[in-house]
């Protein structure tokens, strides 16, 4: 695997061919995708002077806009119109990790890191109590998939050195879950009869050492959050987990990151934590939730890998759903976190759909960006983020064992 520079993700200008395509560039020449019609509302032509300022291009030198990257999918109104909200249920009643997991997000997006809160250390002895699992590094192992994809909110590259890279805990500012489908109302209130929201790639992981592994929990027999787990071969090693051990092992796909690049986006002429993926071929195949200066910071050389992890069902929103109290509420796809909060009525598109045709329900993976030490025989966590199964597919993956420290 070729080794990947620092800038791995800002390719030369010189090196891009002049497009005649007449969408709107970057400010590297990159294309953005046309808009998705198949995920935009009845409404989404609004004049609204709010719809006009969210998409206006930035001024700054080097931006990017969101421009030609976002797809509206609710009416101004209906993403105004407030939903009646529902009594919070109290800890001690929740007794299964739907509700669970919906309170954990909340408690950790609310987080002022890096300080973990004796009310936070509370309120995770009573869900384990109540719903059952360990917390493996503030993860609960019983959503060990959906724990996994936090991302950060800020550019900040500081981190808690005493955390592991997986954990938001190694985070010194605050982080959100985008793709968390129980803090998604079009996803949860999906029939029943329409199956699992959630799929996991993962058959097992192991936290610990090689030779005394302990393997994490995950709830595979909860129905109230319809995560489909792979064929289970074996059954759980270890008694007890090393929550002292920063090892996290599992056997995934992976592919070479060496030929990727990002962009980074911006609404209403702030950055915001997510990127624009561009594939080898220069597609918009994905995206990154991190800031653009976040994953560019200079690093140790080592190489870069994207590791398939999961993958949430593509839902189409519901045009009349209210506009949640919850800030952690967010739309079905891939969502825009603004003003400490997630917009309702507009979202990311999650590739170009004039150059990925498969738009199906599982169309879209969610990676993580790893960074490796070689001479330590371990990776450490850069980013989590969504690509098109097509463009991951194109660059034969392998499969081997990821030690994430």
């Amino acid at each position: 695997m070729d080794r990947l520079s620092p800038g791995w993700i800002s390719r030369p200008l010189s090196r891009r061919k002049k497009s005649p395509d007449s969408r709107p560039t970057s400010a590297n020449s990159q294309l953005s995708p046309q808009r998705s019609v198949s995920r935009r509302s009845s409404n989404s032509n609004s004049n609204s002077n709010d719809n006009d300022n969210d998409s206006r291009p930035s001024s700054r030198s080097g931006s990017r806009s969101i421009r030609g990257m976002v797809s509206r999918i609710r009416s101004v109104s209906n993403a105004s119109r407030p939903k009646t909200p529902n009594q919070e249920v109290d800890l001690k009643e929740i007794d299964e990790w739907f509700t669970g997991f919906q309170r954990y997000n909340q408690l950790v997006s609310t987080i002022p890191q890096p300080n973990i809160t004796p009310e936070f250390s509370k309120a995770c002895k009573q869900l384990s109590k109540n719903c059952g699992g360990n917390f493996i590094h503030s993860l609960p192992e019983a959503l060990f998939d959906l724990a996994l994809l936090w991302c950060p909110t800020s550019p900040s590259t500081s981190t808690n050195l005493a955390s592991p890279s997986w954990s938001w805990t190694s985070q010194t500012e605050p982080v959100n879950f985008p793709f968390d489908p129980t803090t998604s109302p079009d996803t949860y209130t999906l029939p029943r009869s329409s199956g699992p929201t959630f799929r996991s790639e993962i058959q097992n992981f192991h936290i610990g050492p090689v030779n005394d592994p302990y393997t994490i929990r995950r709830d595979k027999h909860n129905t109230s959050v319809r995560i489909q787990y792979p064929p289970y071969f074996h059954a759980p090693r270890g008694s007890d987990p090393k929550a002292e051990s920063e090892v996290l092992r599992f056997t995934a796909q992976t592919i070479p990151a060496d030929g990727f690049s990002a962009n980074q986006l911006h609404y209403r002429d702030q950055e915001i934590p997510c990127s624009q993926l561009i594939d080898p071929q220069g597609h918009h195949a994905g995206v990154l939730m991190a800031h653009e200066s976040s994953i560019s910071a200079p690093h140790y050389s080592g190489p870069y890998e994207f590791v398939l992890l999961s993958r949430n069902k593509r839902v189409q929103p519901a045009e009349g759903t209210g506009k949640p109290k919850c800030a952690t509420m967010h739309p079905p796809g891939t969502p825009i976190w603004a003003e400490e909060r997630f917009v309702w009525d507009q979202e990311v598109v999650d590739f170009d759909e004039e150059v990925f045709k498969n738009a199906g329900e599982w169309c879209v993976v969610n990676v993580m960006l790893i960074r490796w030490d070689e001479s330590r025989g371990h990776a450490e966590r850069v980013a989590v983020g969504r690509m098109h199964e097509d463009a991951w597919g194109r660059l034969g993956a392998m499969k081997r064992e990821v030690v994430l420290v």
